[in-house]
């Protein structure tokens, strides 16, 4: 072999080299937050996506339920889906949700208004909210906000049988 092709060997030795040590020193960093809550795809392309906590209980999962053809789900039936709790692969997946059943007979005491641009959704339900976790508000706040409203993240207004709570936006991973 010549000179020259000795030389180019090492020299591609040297650059392979010096091309994985480049990998060393970087630091590692913790989570980094940005944007809004997790969006989902379904294979219909269209669904409307329920928030459900993961086994762990320490986050919010999304669950996507697809919809068929041009149909969307009504504000107040995409309220009682959550609040029935995962069903189905999601359930046996071992999530759970963080919010209280609904009263006997209180069903019909559940309520979604019209969407506002001024002032978003207010969700009615028939049990105390003052006192949920920030995870069973969030679970609110994040399937009704994010699907409610095709194409639009709404802030939601929670009111409970004891208070109201100020205006939220899902805002998973801040």
């Amino acid at each position: 072999m010549t000179e020259w092709g000795t030389r180019s060997r090492a020299a591609a030795a040297l650059a392979g080299c010096a091309l994985l040590l480049t990998g060393c020193g970087i630091k590692t960093t913790g989570v980094v937050d940005s944007g809004h809550a997790a969006t989902v795809k379904s294979p219909s392309g269209k669904a409307a996506v329920l928030y459900y906590v993961s086994k762990e209980g320490d986050r919010l999962v999304p669950v996507p339920f697809p919809v068929d053809g041009g149909y969307t789900i009504a504000p107040a039936a995409l309220l009682r889906l959550l609040l029935d709790g995962p069903g189905g692969p999601a359930q046996e997946a071992g999530l759970t949700t963080a919010l209280p059943r609904v009263p006997a007979g209180q069903g019909d005491a559940l309520a979604v208004s019209g969407y506002a641009p001024d002032a978003g959704i207010t969700v009615r339900v028939p049990f105390a909210v003052g006192g949920l976790s920030e995870l069973a508000r969030t679970q609110l706040v994040c399937t009704i906000g994010v699907s409610a409203v095709p194409d639009v993240l709404s802030p939601v207004t929670l009111q409970g049988t004891d208070t109201t709570l100020p205006s939220a936006e899902c805002a998973l991973g801040r």
